[in-house]
């Protein structure tokens, strides 16, 4: 019998471990080949169980072998799918509390079905066939929330509002310890339904939390697709002016070949190179040029200096990007377009010539990105809460670019700083990102 408690226990905390990883499976994208992720999550799972079933046999049931047990399953879960550490430990924490609901509540229909009062701090406490009993419905129920999440979840997990999780984790963990003291103490029917009216709630919660988080996704796509759009139509107008040019250009051929023979005939070959440059200007202007490979970035940054060059800025471009990683092309985009608009619009006010620059530089340093744009400055902007403002007078229609750049930059734990100095401001964003295999 007692190798058979042993198999029973040793078995309950392999499937609650190994669910548990699979969980995070279904919602972070993995970072190695799925076999050997497979394997590891097995291997992890089986370390840990048998850890936990150690930890039983001085306690039945403790809070630290629970919290123990979220700290052993955030750094399996950090090691494998190498994702962002505070989702790991949110996602994590709230399995662990799905986790002991599903086992309370099935303790609690148990024991009211059989009538019998002592039936939870029994289970929980001593062992035996009941117990035994009790862990195979407890894990069946499981298995099958498992199967029902992993048919419906397709989405994977992503968000920007990390509080409101936060918030709703702490007041679920509060309400199950709370719950918990009471079946353990005083059993009755009332206990059975404060299980299932609190289940109902918390799933009323995290289902408004996730159609919220979608709304708000959607919401930024859309923003996206109106800025690129308004990228692609620059882009548009410019390359019809080009073109435009380059037509009356190769209409004239004959008459600009013959002005450059008249030249080259007069020995006057600098007169010939600045003729030449100036007819050549129209080609030029087509050749966008590639500076990272990535189509956003380039489509903004030439984008943007097209629109320098008409306001008589002068530009200077530093710039690299890494591919494949986990950082929206939208996100991208709404920062760095934010960005050097702010700037281009400050070099627009400024009156001396000499402040009219601007320097764009995005960096790699290990897993970070870093955007830095630096400007001339004349009128020095204003701060609130250490948060930028708009000086312009209509504040209705303006200044959500900056809000929208400090919504972008929390989805990647990243950071915004300003610095002001005479006839300089400039402004760095540091992302920290993951590569996509």
């Amino acid at each position: 019998m007692s190798v058979f408690i042993f198999l029973t226990e040793l078995f309950a905390n392999f499937i609650e471990t190994y669910i548990g990883i699979k969980v995070a499976g279904i919602l972070f994208e993995a970072r190695r080949d799925k076999k050997k992720t497979e394997w590891m999550t097995v291997g992890i799972s089986f370390v840990i169980a048998v850890l936990v079933y150690g930890c039983n046999l001085i306690e039945e049931f403790s809070y630290f072998i629970f919290f123990g047990g979220i700290v052993f399953i955030v750094i399996s879960i950090w090691i494998l799918y190498q994702c962002r550490f505070p989702y790991v430990c949110l996602i994590t924490s709230f399995y662990f509390m799905c986790l002991g609901y599903l086992d309370f509540l099935s303790i609690s229909l148990v024991g009211y079905l059989l009538k019998d009062s002592d039936y939870p701090e029994m289970i929980l406490t001593t062992m035996g066939f009941q117990r035994i009993r009790q862990i195979l419905i407890s894990k069946l129920l499981l298995i099958a929330v498992y199967l029902l999440l992993k048919h419906f979840v397709k989405e994977k997990f992503q968000s920007n509002r990390m509080k409101h999780y936060v918030l709703l984790i702490l007041a679920g963990m509060a309400g199950l310890i709370y719950l918990a003291e009471n079946t353990r103490k005083t059993f009755h029917f009332s206990i059975v339904v404060d299980w299932i009216t609190f289940g109902l709630i918390m799933a009323l919660t995290v289902t408004v939390a996730v159609l919220f988080q979608k709304r708000k996704y959607e919401i930024d796509s859309l923003h996206f697709m109106e800025m690129r759009n308004k990228l692609l139509q620059e882009n548009y107008q410019n390359l019809t002016q080009a073109y435009t040019a380059n037509a009356k250009l190769y209409h004239d051929f004959n008459n600009h070949m013959n002005v450059l023979y008249q030249f080259l005939i007069r020995g006057d070959a600098s007169m010939a190179m600045q003729y030449l440059d100036n007819i050549s200007e129209p080609i030029r202007e087509t050749m966008k040029k590639t500076w990272t490979g990535n189509d956003v970035v380039d489509v903004v940054i030439n984008s943007k200096l097209s629109k320098m060059k008409k306001e008589k800025i002068e530009a200077s471009v530093n710039v690299e990007f890494p591919g494949n990683t986990d950082i929206l092309q939208n996100d991208v985009c709404t920062i760095l377009s934010n960005l050097l608009d702010n700037a281009i619009e400050a070099c627009e006010k400024n009156k001396d010539l000499s402040n009219k620059w601007i320097k764009i530089t995005i960096r790699t340093i290990n897993e970070m990105i870093l955007f830095k744009i630096e400007n001339g400055l004349e009128e020095k902007p204003r701060f609130q809460n250490m948060k930028l403002i708009t000086t312009k007078v209509d504040k209705t229609f303006h200044g959500w670019g900056m809000k929208s750049v400090e919504t972008a930059i929390k989805k990647y734990d990243g950071v915004i700083q300003y610095d002001v100095e005479e006839n300089k401001f400039s402004v760095v964003v540091t992302l920290n990102f993951n590569l996509i295999a």
